[in-house]
């Protein structure tokens, strides 16, 4: 009689159980199939689209900031199964502070892929913070106007060309060009050594080679597959006459499938060494920014050497029932990541480590390429990010 009942308690629960995860999975599918109705505005010509976007971000560089942009897509050689989509990801933002930020990048597989071209353009005209160098000064300096602020006028073009050289390796010069102006510097900042002695206006050109190995499948978002690439490039400051300097930014990356395509772990190991006498404290290696440590002030820890990783869990939702493509995957899906990195005048000083981590939402634009809404949060900081194409 005891074991009757036990049959039944245990028989029940299993019942209720099953029941409960079928009305989950049910409710889970119901929630996918209207996430999956929602459509983003895109103008389409062939092959090429653009998928224009307008958010609030906020992020630690400028706080609160309306963003607006897009995404245009398209193939140099349209029927090249095999090719690559091209990517020119741009966006404006304004703030209440007045900021100013517009980005544009390119990523562009020209016929063939006998050659790549791959940059970036930045306009930014806004407040921002100095909080020195050295990872110590990052973390005891606050946040004010009176200690870290001052107004920056900026302007980056850094472009490569990379030929195939066959075997999945890559060689190509490259240039680095920017311009920093900054103003309404506070008192405090003044009496920074780097400050003191370098002065407010930088443009350091840059021209140097980089080098790449890809067997990414797909090197906007990777599903499997490892790239290790670097720049080595040479520098001189046209309005500072000493300012000579060498700098070598190295990235490691990998990709794994988890089980399924669509479900990667990816990691990322990034390293940047800069040398010389004269290294203006605009251009050396920062922390942080909405492709790396997410979370972090770009520039609040900076120093000649970097080191971070980053491992991001990516997941794109799968349906139980065919979708208008005639398949089962969703365009919703979220990833998750932790990381860690510090600065220092050489690699081997490095002991004082920041750890991060965070998480995102993603949503397919078009096959393998998304919008990104990323959370990240590291020591004392957190920001909020609205952009296109993953973060490596």
């Amino acid at each position: 009689m005891r074991f009757r009942r036990i049959f039944l308690i245990i028989f029940s629960a299993f019942l209720f159980n099953v029941n409960g995860m079928a009305q989950l999975d049910s409710l889970t599918e119901k929630v996918l199939d209207n996430l999956d109705t929602l459509r983003f505005a895109k103008v389409s010509f062939g092959s090429f689209k653009i998928a224009p976007y307008i958010a609030p971000v906020y992020t630690p560089e400028t706080n609160f900031m309306i963003s607006g942009g897009g995404l245009i897509s398209f193939k140099v050689q349209k029927f090249d199964k095999k090719l690559n989509y091209s990517s020119i990801p741009f966006s404006f933002g304004y703030s209440l502070s007045g900021a100013i930020d517009v980005v544009v990048n390119n990523e562009i597989f020209w016929v063939e892929d006998k050659f790549r071209m791959i940059g970036e353009f930045q306009y930014k005209d806004r407040p921002d913070n100095y909080w020195g160098v050295g990872y110590e000064k990052g973390v005891n300096e606050e946040k004010s106007d009176s200690i870290t602020g001052y107004s920056r006028q900026y302007f980056k073009f850094k472009e490569r060309v990379m030929f195939n050289l066959g075997n999945n390796l890559f060689l190509g010069p490259v240039i680095d060009f920017n311009f920093t102006h900054a103003s309404d510097i506070n008192n405090y900042m003044i009496q920074d050594p780097y400050v003191h002695e370098q002065g407010n206006l930088f443009m350091p050109m840059g021209f140097g080679v980089s080098f790449e190995y890809d067997s990414r499948d797909f090197p906007s978002n990777a599903y499997k597959g490892w790239y290790l690439g670097g720049i080595l490039a040479y520098y001189h400051d046209w309005f500072k006459s000493p300012a000579r300097y060498f700098k070598a930014d190295i990235i490691y990356r990998q990709y794994i499938t988890i089980r399924r395509k669509r479900r990667v772990l990816a990691w990322q190991v990034k390293n940047v060494i800069t040398a010389g006498d004269y290294i203006p404290w605009t251009d050396m290696a920062m922390i942080g920014g909405k492709d790396d440590l997410r979370g972090y002030t770009l520039g609040r820890f900076r120093d000649k050497d970097l080191f971070d990783a980053i491992v991001e869990y990516r997941h794109m939702f799968k349906r139980k029932r065919v979708n208008k493509k005639g398949n089962y995957d969703s365009k919703w899906g979220y990833v998750a990541w932790v990381g860690v990195g510090s600065v220092a005048p050489r690699v081997i000083e490095m002991k004082n480590w920041l750890p991060n981590g965070g998480a995102g939402i993603r949503f397919e634009i078009r096959d393998r390429m998304n919008i990104r809404v990323d959370a990240g949060i590291g020591k004392k900081e957190h920001g909020f990010y609205v952009t296109f194409k993953e973060a490596f």
